[in-house]
């Protein structure tokens, strides 16, 4: 990480009064600085503070983490708590971070548990080409799997979270592959980031549609220890009958793709699900 001083009228400047040029912008005293980290898919270089999104007083930047997708940092806001993160894309990442935040906005808008908030979408003023999004909540002391999660009853409770997300997505019509969960590993609370590769799939799914809903099915069991299978089978038909109930119904072909996910079926699921087939 290195310090730059953001202000280019300065450098001009300096470079015109050491020519001894009769033409010289003025030079301002007060400079913002900008911290830059070289990370391995490219530079990200962010003031502080940073005032790109105007609604939200956001400072001191620390790096969470990078990859493919882009570079997460999360900062202090107005009253001191790091409780927002922001995502810098890529050029080539761009388009997919924008589409994250569209989708984010759609599984707000529907209600889904356990997932991010995208608060707010800006360009990255030192290159257009690429976006930044806010985001929240920023979580801590976090594990990536049920096991790591200290006690049955936490980890019981993540069991349960996992399934609501997994029913929430598929009524809100949205897949997505590679999901990344995080558990906190006192409590049992999950959030689910990184929707870089979400999709929102068609009203009659198509045959990718399905292969996507197959997969982000599979990868959600995957989490459950099969020591818990029961209850996550018993959360999913609660799950999905409160769906029904509220106007949610799941469409068949996205009921068959469940039905091939063992460990979340119980006899009285199976049962529900093909009496909706």
């Amino acid at each position: 990480i290195r310090l730059i001083q953001n202000t280019a009228t300065g450098i001009f400047a300096a470079c015109c009064i050491a020519l001894n040029s009769p033409v010289c912008p003025p030079v301002y005293a007060v400079s913002t600085l900008a911290q830059v980290w070289q990370l391995p898919n490219g530079e990200v270089q962010i003031p502080n503070p940073l005032s790109a999104f105007p609604s939200y007083d956001l400072r001191d930047p620390v790096l969470l983490g990078s990859g493919g997708g882009g570079a997460v940092f999360s900062f202090l806001d107005g009253e001191g708590d790091r409780n927002t993160a922001v995502k810098i894309s890529w050029v080539r990442s761009a388009a997919s971070v924008e589409r994250e935040c569209t989708i984010l906005k759609v599984l707000t808008k529907t209600k889904t548990r356990n997932v991010e908030t995208c608060l707010a979408q800006e360009t990255y003023n030192p290159d257009p080409r690429r976006v930044m999004i806010a985001l929240e909540p920023v979580v801590e002391n976090t594990v990536a799997s049920v096991s790591g999660v200290d006690g049955e009853e936490a980890q019981a409770k993540s069991v349960e979270a996992i399934v609501c997300t997994l029913v929430d997505m598929l009524s809100a019509n949205v897949v997505t592959t590679d999901v990344q969960p995080l558990m906190d590993k006192k409590t049992g609370d999950v959030l689910f980031i990184d929707m870089t590769e979400a999709r929102i799939m068609s009203d009659s799914p198509t045959f990718l549609d399905l292969a996507l809903a197959s997969s982000f099915c599979s990868e959600m069991a995957v989490l459950i220890p099969e020591s818990f299978a029961d209850l996550a089978s018993r959360a999913l038909l609660s799950e999905l009958q409160t769906a029904e109930q509220t106007g949610s119904r799941l469409s068949s072909e996205i009921y068959e793709v469940l039905l091939s996910q063992s460990v979340l079926m119980s006899p009285r699921t199976v049962q529900y699900i093909e009496s909706k087939l």
